[in-house]
């Protein structure tokens, strides 16, 4: 199958892509491959392992494994809108690239995609036998749109690194064949408790002083969260780096109704437990923040944002609902936890 459209596929789709990546130097193509693997790993829920490979001349490449049949063929449907937002990440790949390659071997065949010059060509054929399930992108980015730029590798394994960490259990291999060869492997089979863990362990002296230490993963209204918090002897003060918030694949930096949620929770139990116990305690954010290490993920759609960035969420509902929770589940943990009852009664009581 041939397609030629009215606009070559080049000129009809480059522009979406270069203003949203915002730069084309090398922070622009760290943010073009983030998009790219996020965009599979929100659509595809089976992928377990992600090679990308830097080669000389701004030539990448994609290797995803573990899809099932069904993803499979789906993928294979999307080649067929490679110009409409149902293939967006494909679109967006071919409108940044001097050559696009995208293979998709879904047993007995095997499924190419290929464009250059402003034409793209779709065909199939049979695979070998020897063949895996598997995608495969292979592209080189165009040096009009990119000058001089190339995507630098540290840089780059940092963005991958956080991916792995928020896709539990999924294996990120990156490999650069310029120059002296480098390759890493990012895998966390427990997710963002990792990288809480990982946090803690610069500040060994406090663990000795680690209180209301929890855990919590649940699911509301078709959204999963996974929430970690506990109060640990820091010599810093809130917040950053220690209360850190990621919404799917990106993180909100700006924090918003997550880490909002969680904060009014923990408010609503020391409020609960004080007038409990007859204590009268005041917490504000600032105090329940200080020494405070909060790690907090949500995954679902669709996600609202504050603002044209993805810096901040924006979902009343959301609060209220990880308000009630958090709250709820704090309380039982005091009541059933005398120490950190104690602390919580003797940090916030009101002078």
């Amino acid at each position: 199958m041939n397609g030629r459209p009215g606009l070559s596929i080049i000129e009809s789709i480059r522009k979406r892509p270069v203003m949203f990546l915002g730069t084309t130097n090398s922070y622009g193509i760290r943010r073009l491959l983030k998009v790219v693997i996020s965009e599979y790993l929100e659509g595809v829920t089976g992928i377990h392992t992600i090679e990308v490979t830097f080669n000389p001349d701004n030539h990448i490449s994609i290797v995803i494994s573990g899809l099932s049949t069904d993803e499979l063929e789906h993928e294979i449907a999307l080649l067929h809108h490679v110009t409409s937002p149902k293939n967006y990440k494909i679109g967006m790949l071919i409108g940044v690239s001097k050559v696009f390659l995208s293979r998709i071997v879904s047993h007995p065949d095997r499924h190419v995609l290929a464009a250059q010059a402003g034409t793209f060509e779709l065909s199939a054929a049979a695979c070998s036998p020897e063949e895996t399930d598997v995608i495969k992108l292979d592209f080189q980015l165009d040096e009009e749109i990119f000058k001089d730029s190339h995507a630098s590798y540290i840089p780059m394994n940092i963005m991958l690194q956080q991916l792995a960490y928020l896709n539990a259990g999924l294996k990120i291999i990156s490999v650069d064949n310029r120059g002296e060869l480098q390759r890493n492997v990012f895998y966390f089979k427990k997710g963002i408790k990792e990288l809480f863990n990982n946090v803690l362990e610069k500040h060994d002296y406090g663990k000795k002083d680690s209180w209301l230490a929890m855990e919590l993963k649940t699911a509301i209204n078709g959204y999963i969260y996974h929430i970690i918090f506990r109060y640990h002897y820091i010599y810093t003060n809130y917040p950053a780096p220690y209360v850190r918030a990621f919404a799917n694949n990106d993180s909100t930096k700006s924090g918003g109704s997550l880490i909002d949620g969680v904060f009014k929770g923990l408010q609503d139990a020391f409020k609960a437990i004080g007038e409990k116990e007859g204590v009268e305690l005041k917490a504000p954010r600032k105090k329940i923040g200080r020494q405070l290490v909060l790690m907090a993920s949500v995954k679902g759609e669709p996600l609202v944002y504050a603002g044209n960035s993805k810096d901040k969420l924006d979902m009343r509902a959301m609060k209220s609902d990880v308000r009630k929770y958090v709250g709820k589940v704090v309380y039982k943990h005091l009541l059933a936890h005398t120490r950190d009852r104690r602390r919580v009664l003797e940090r916030f009581k009101k002078d």
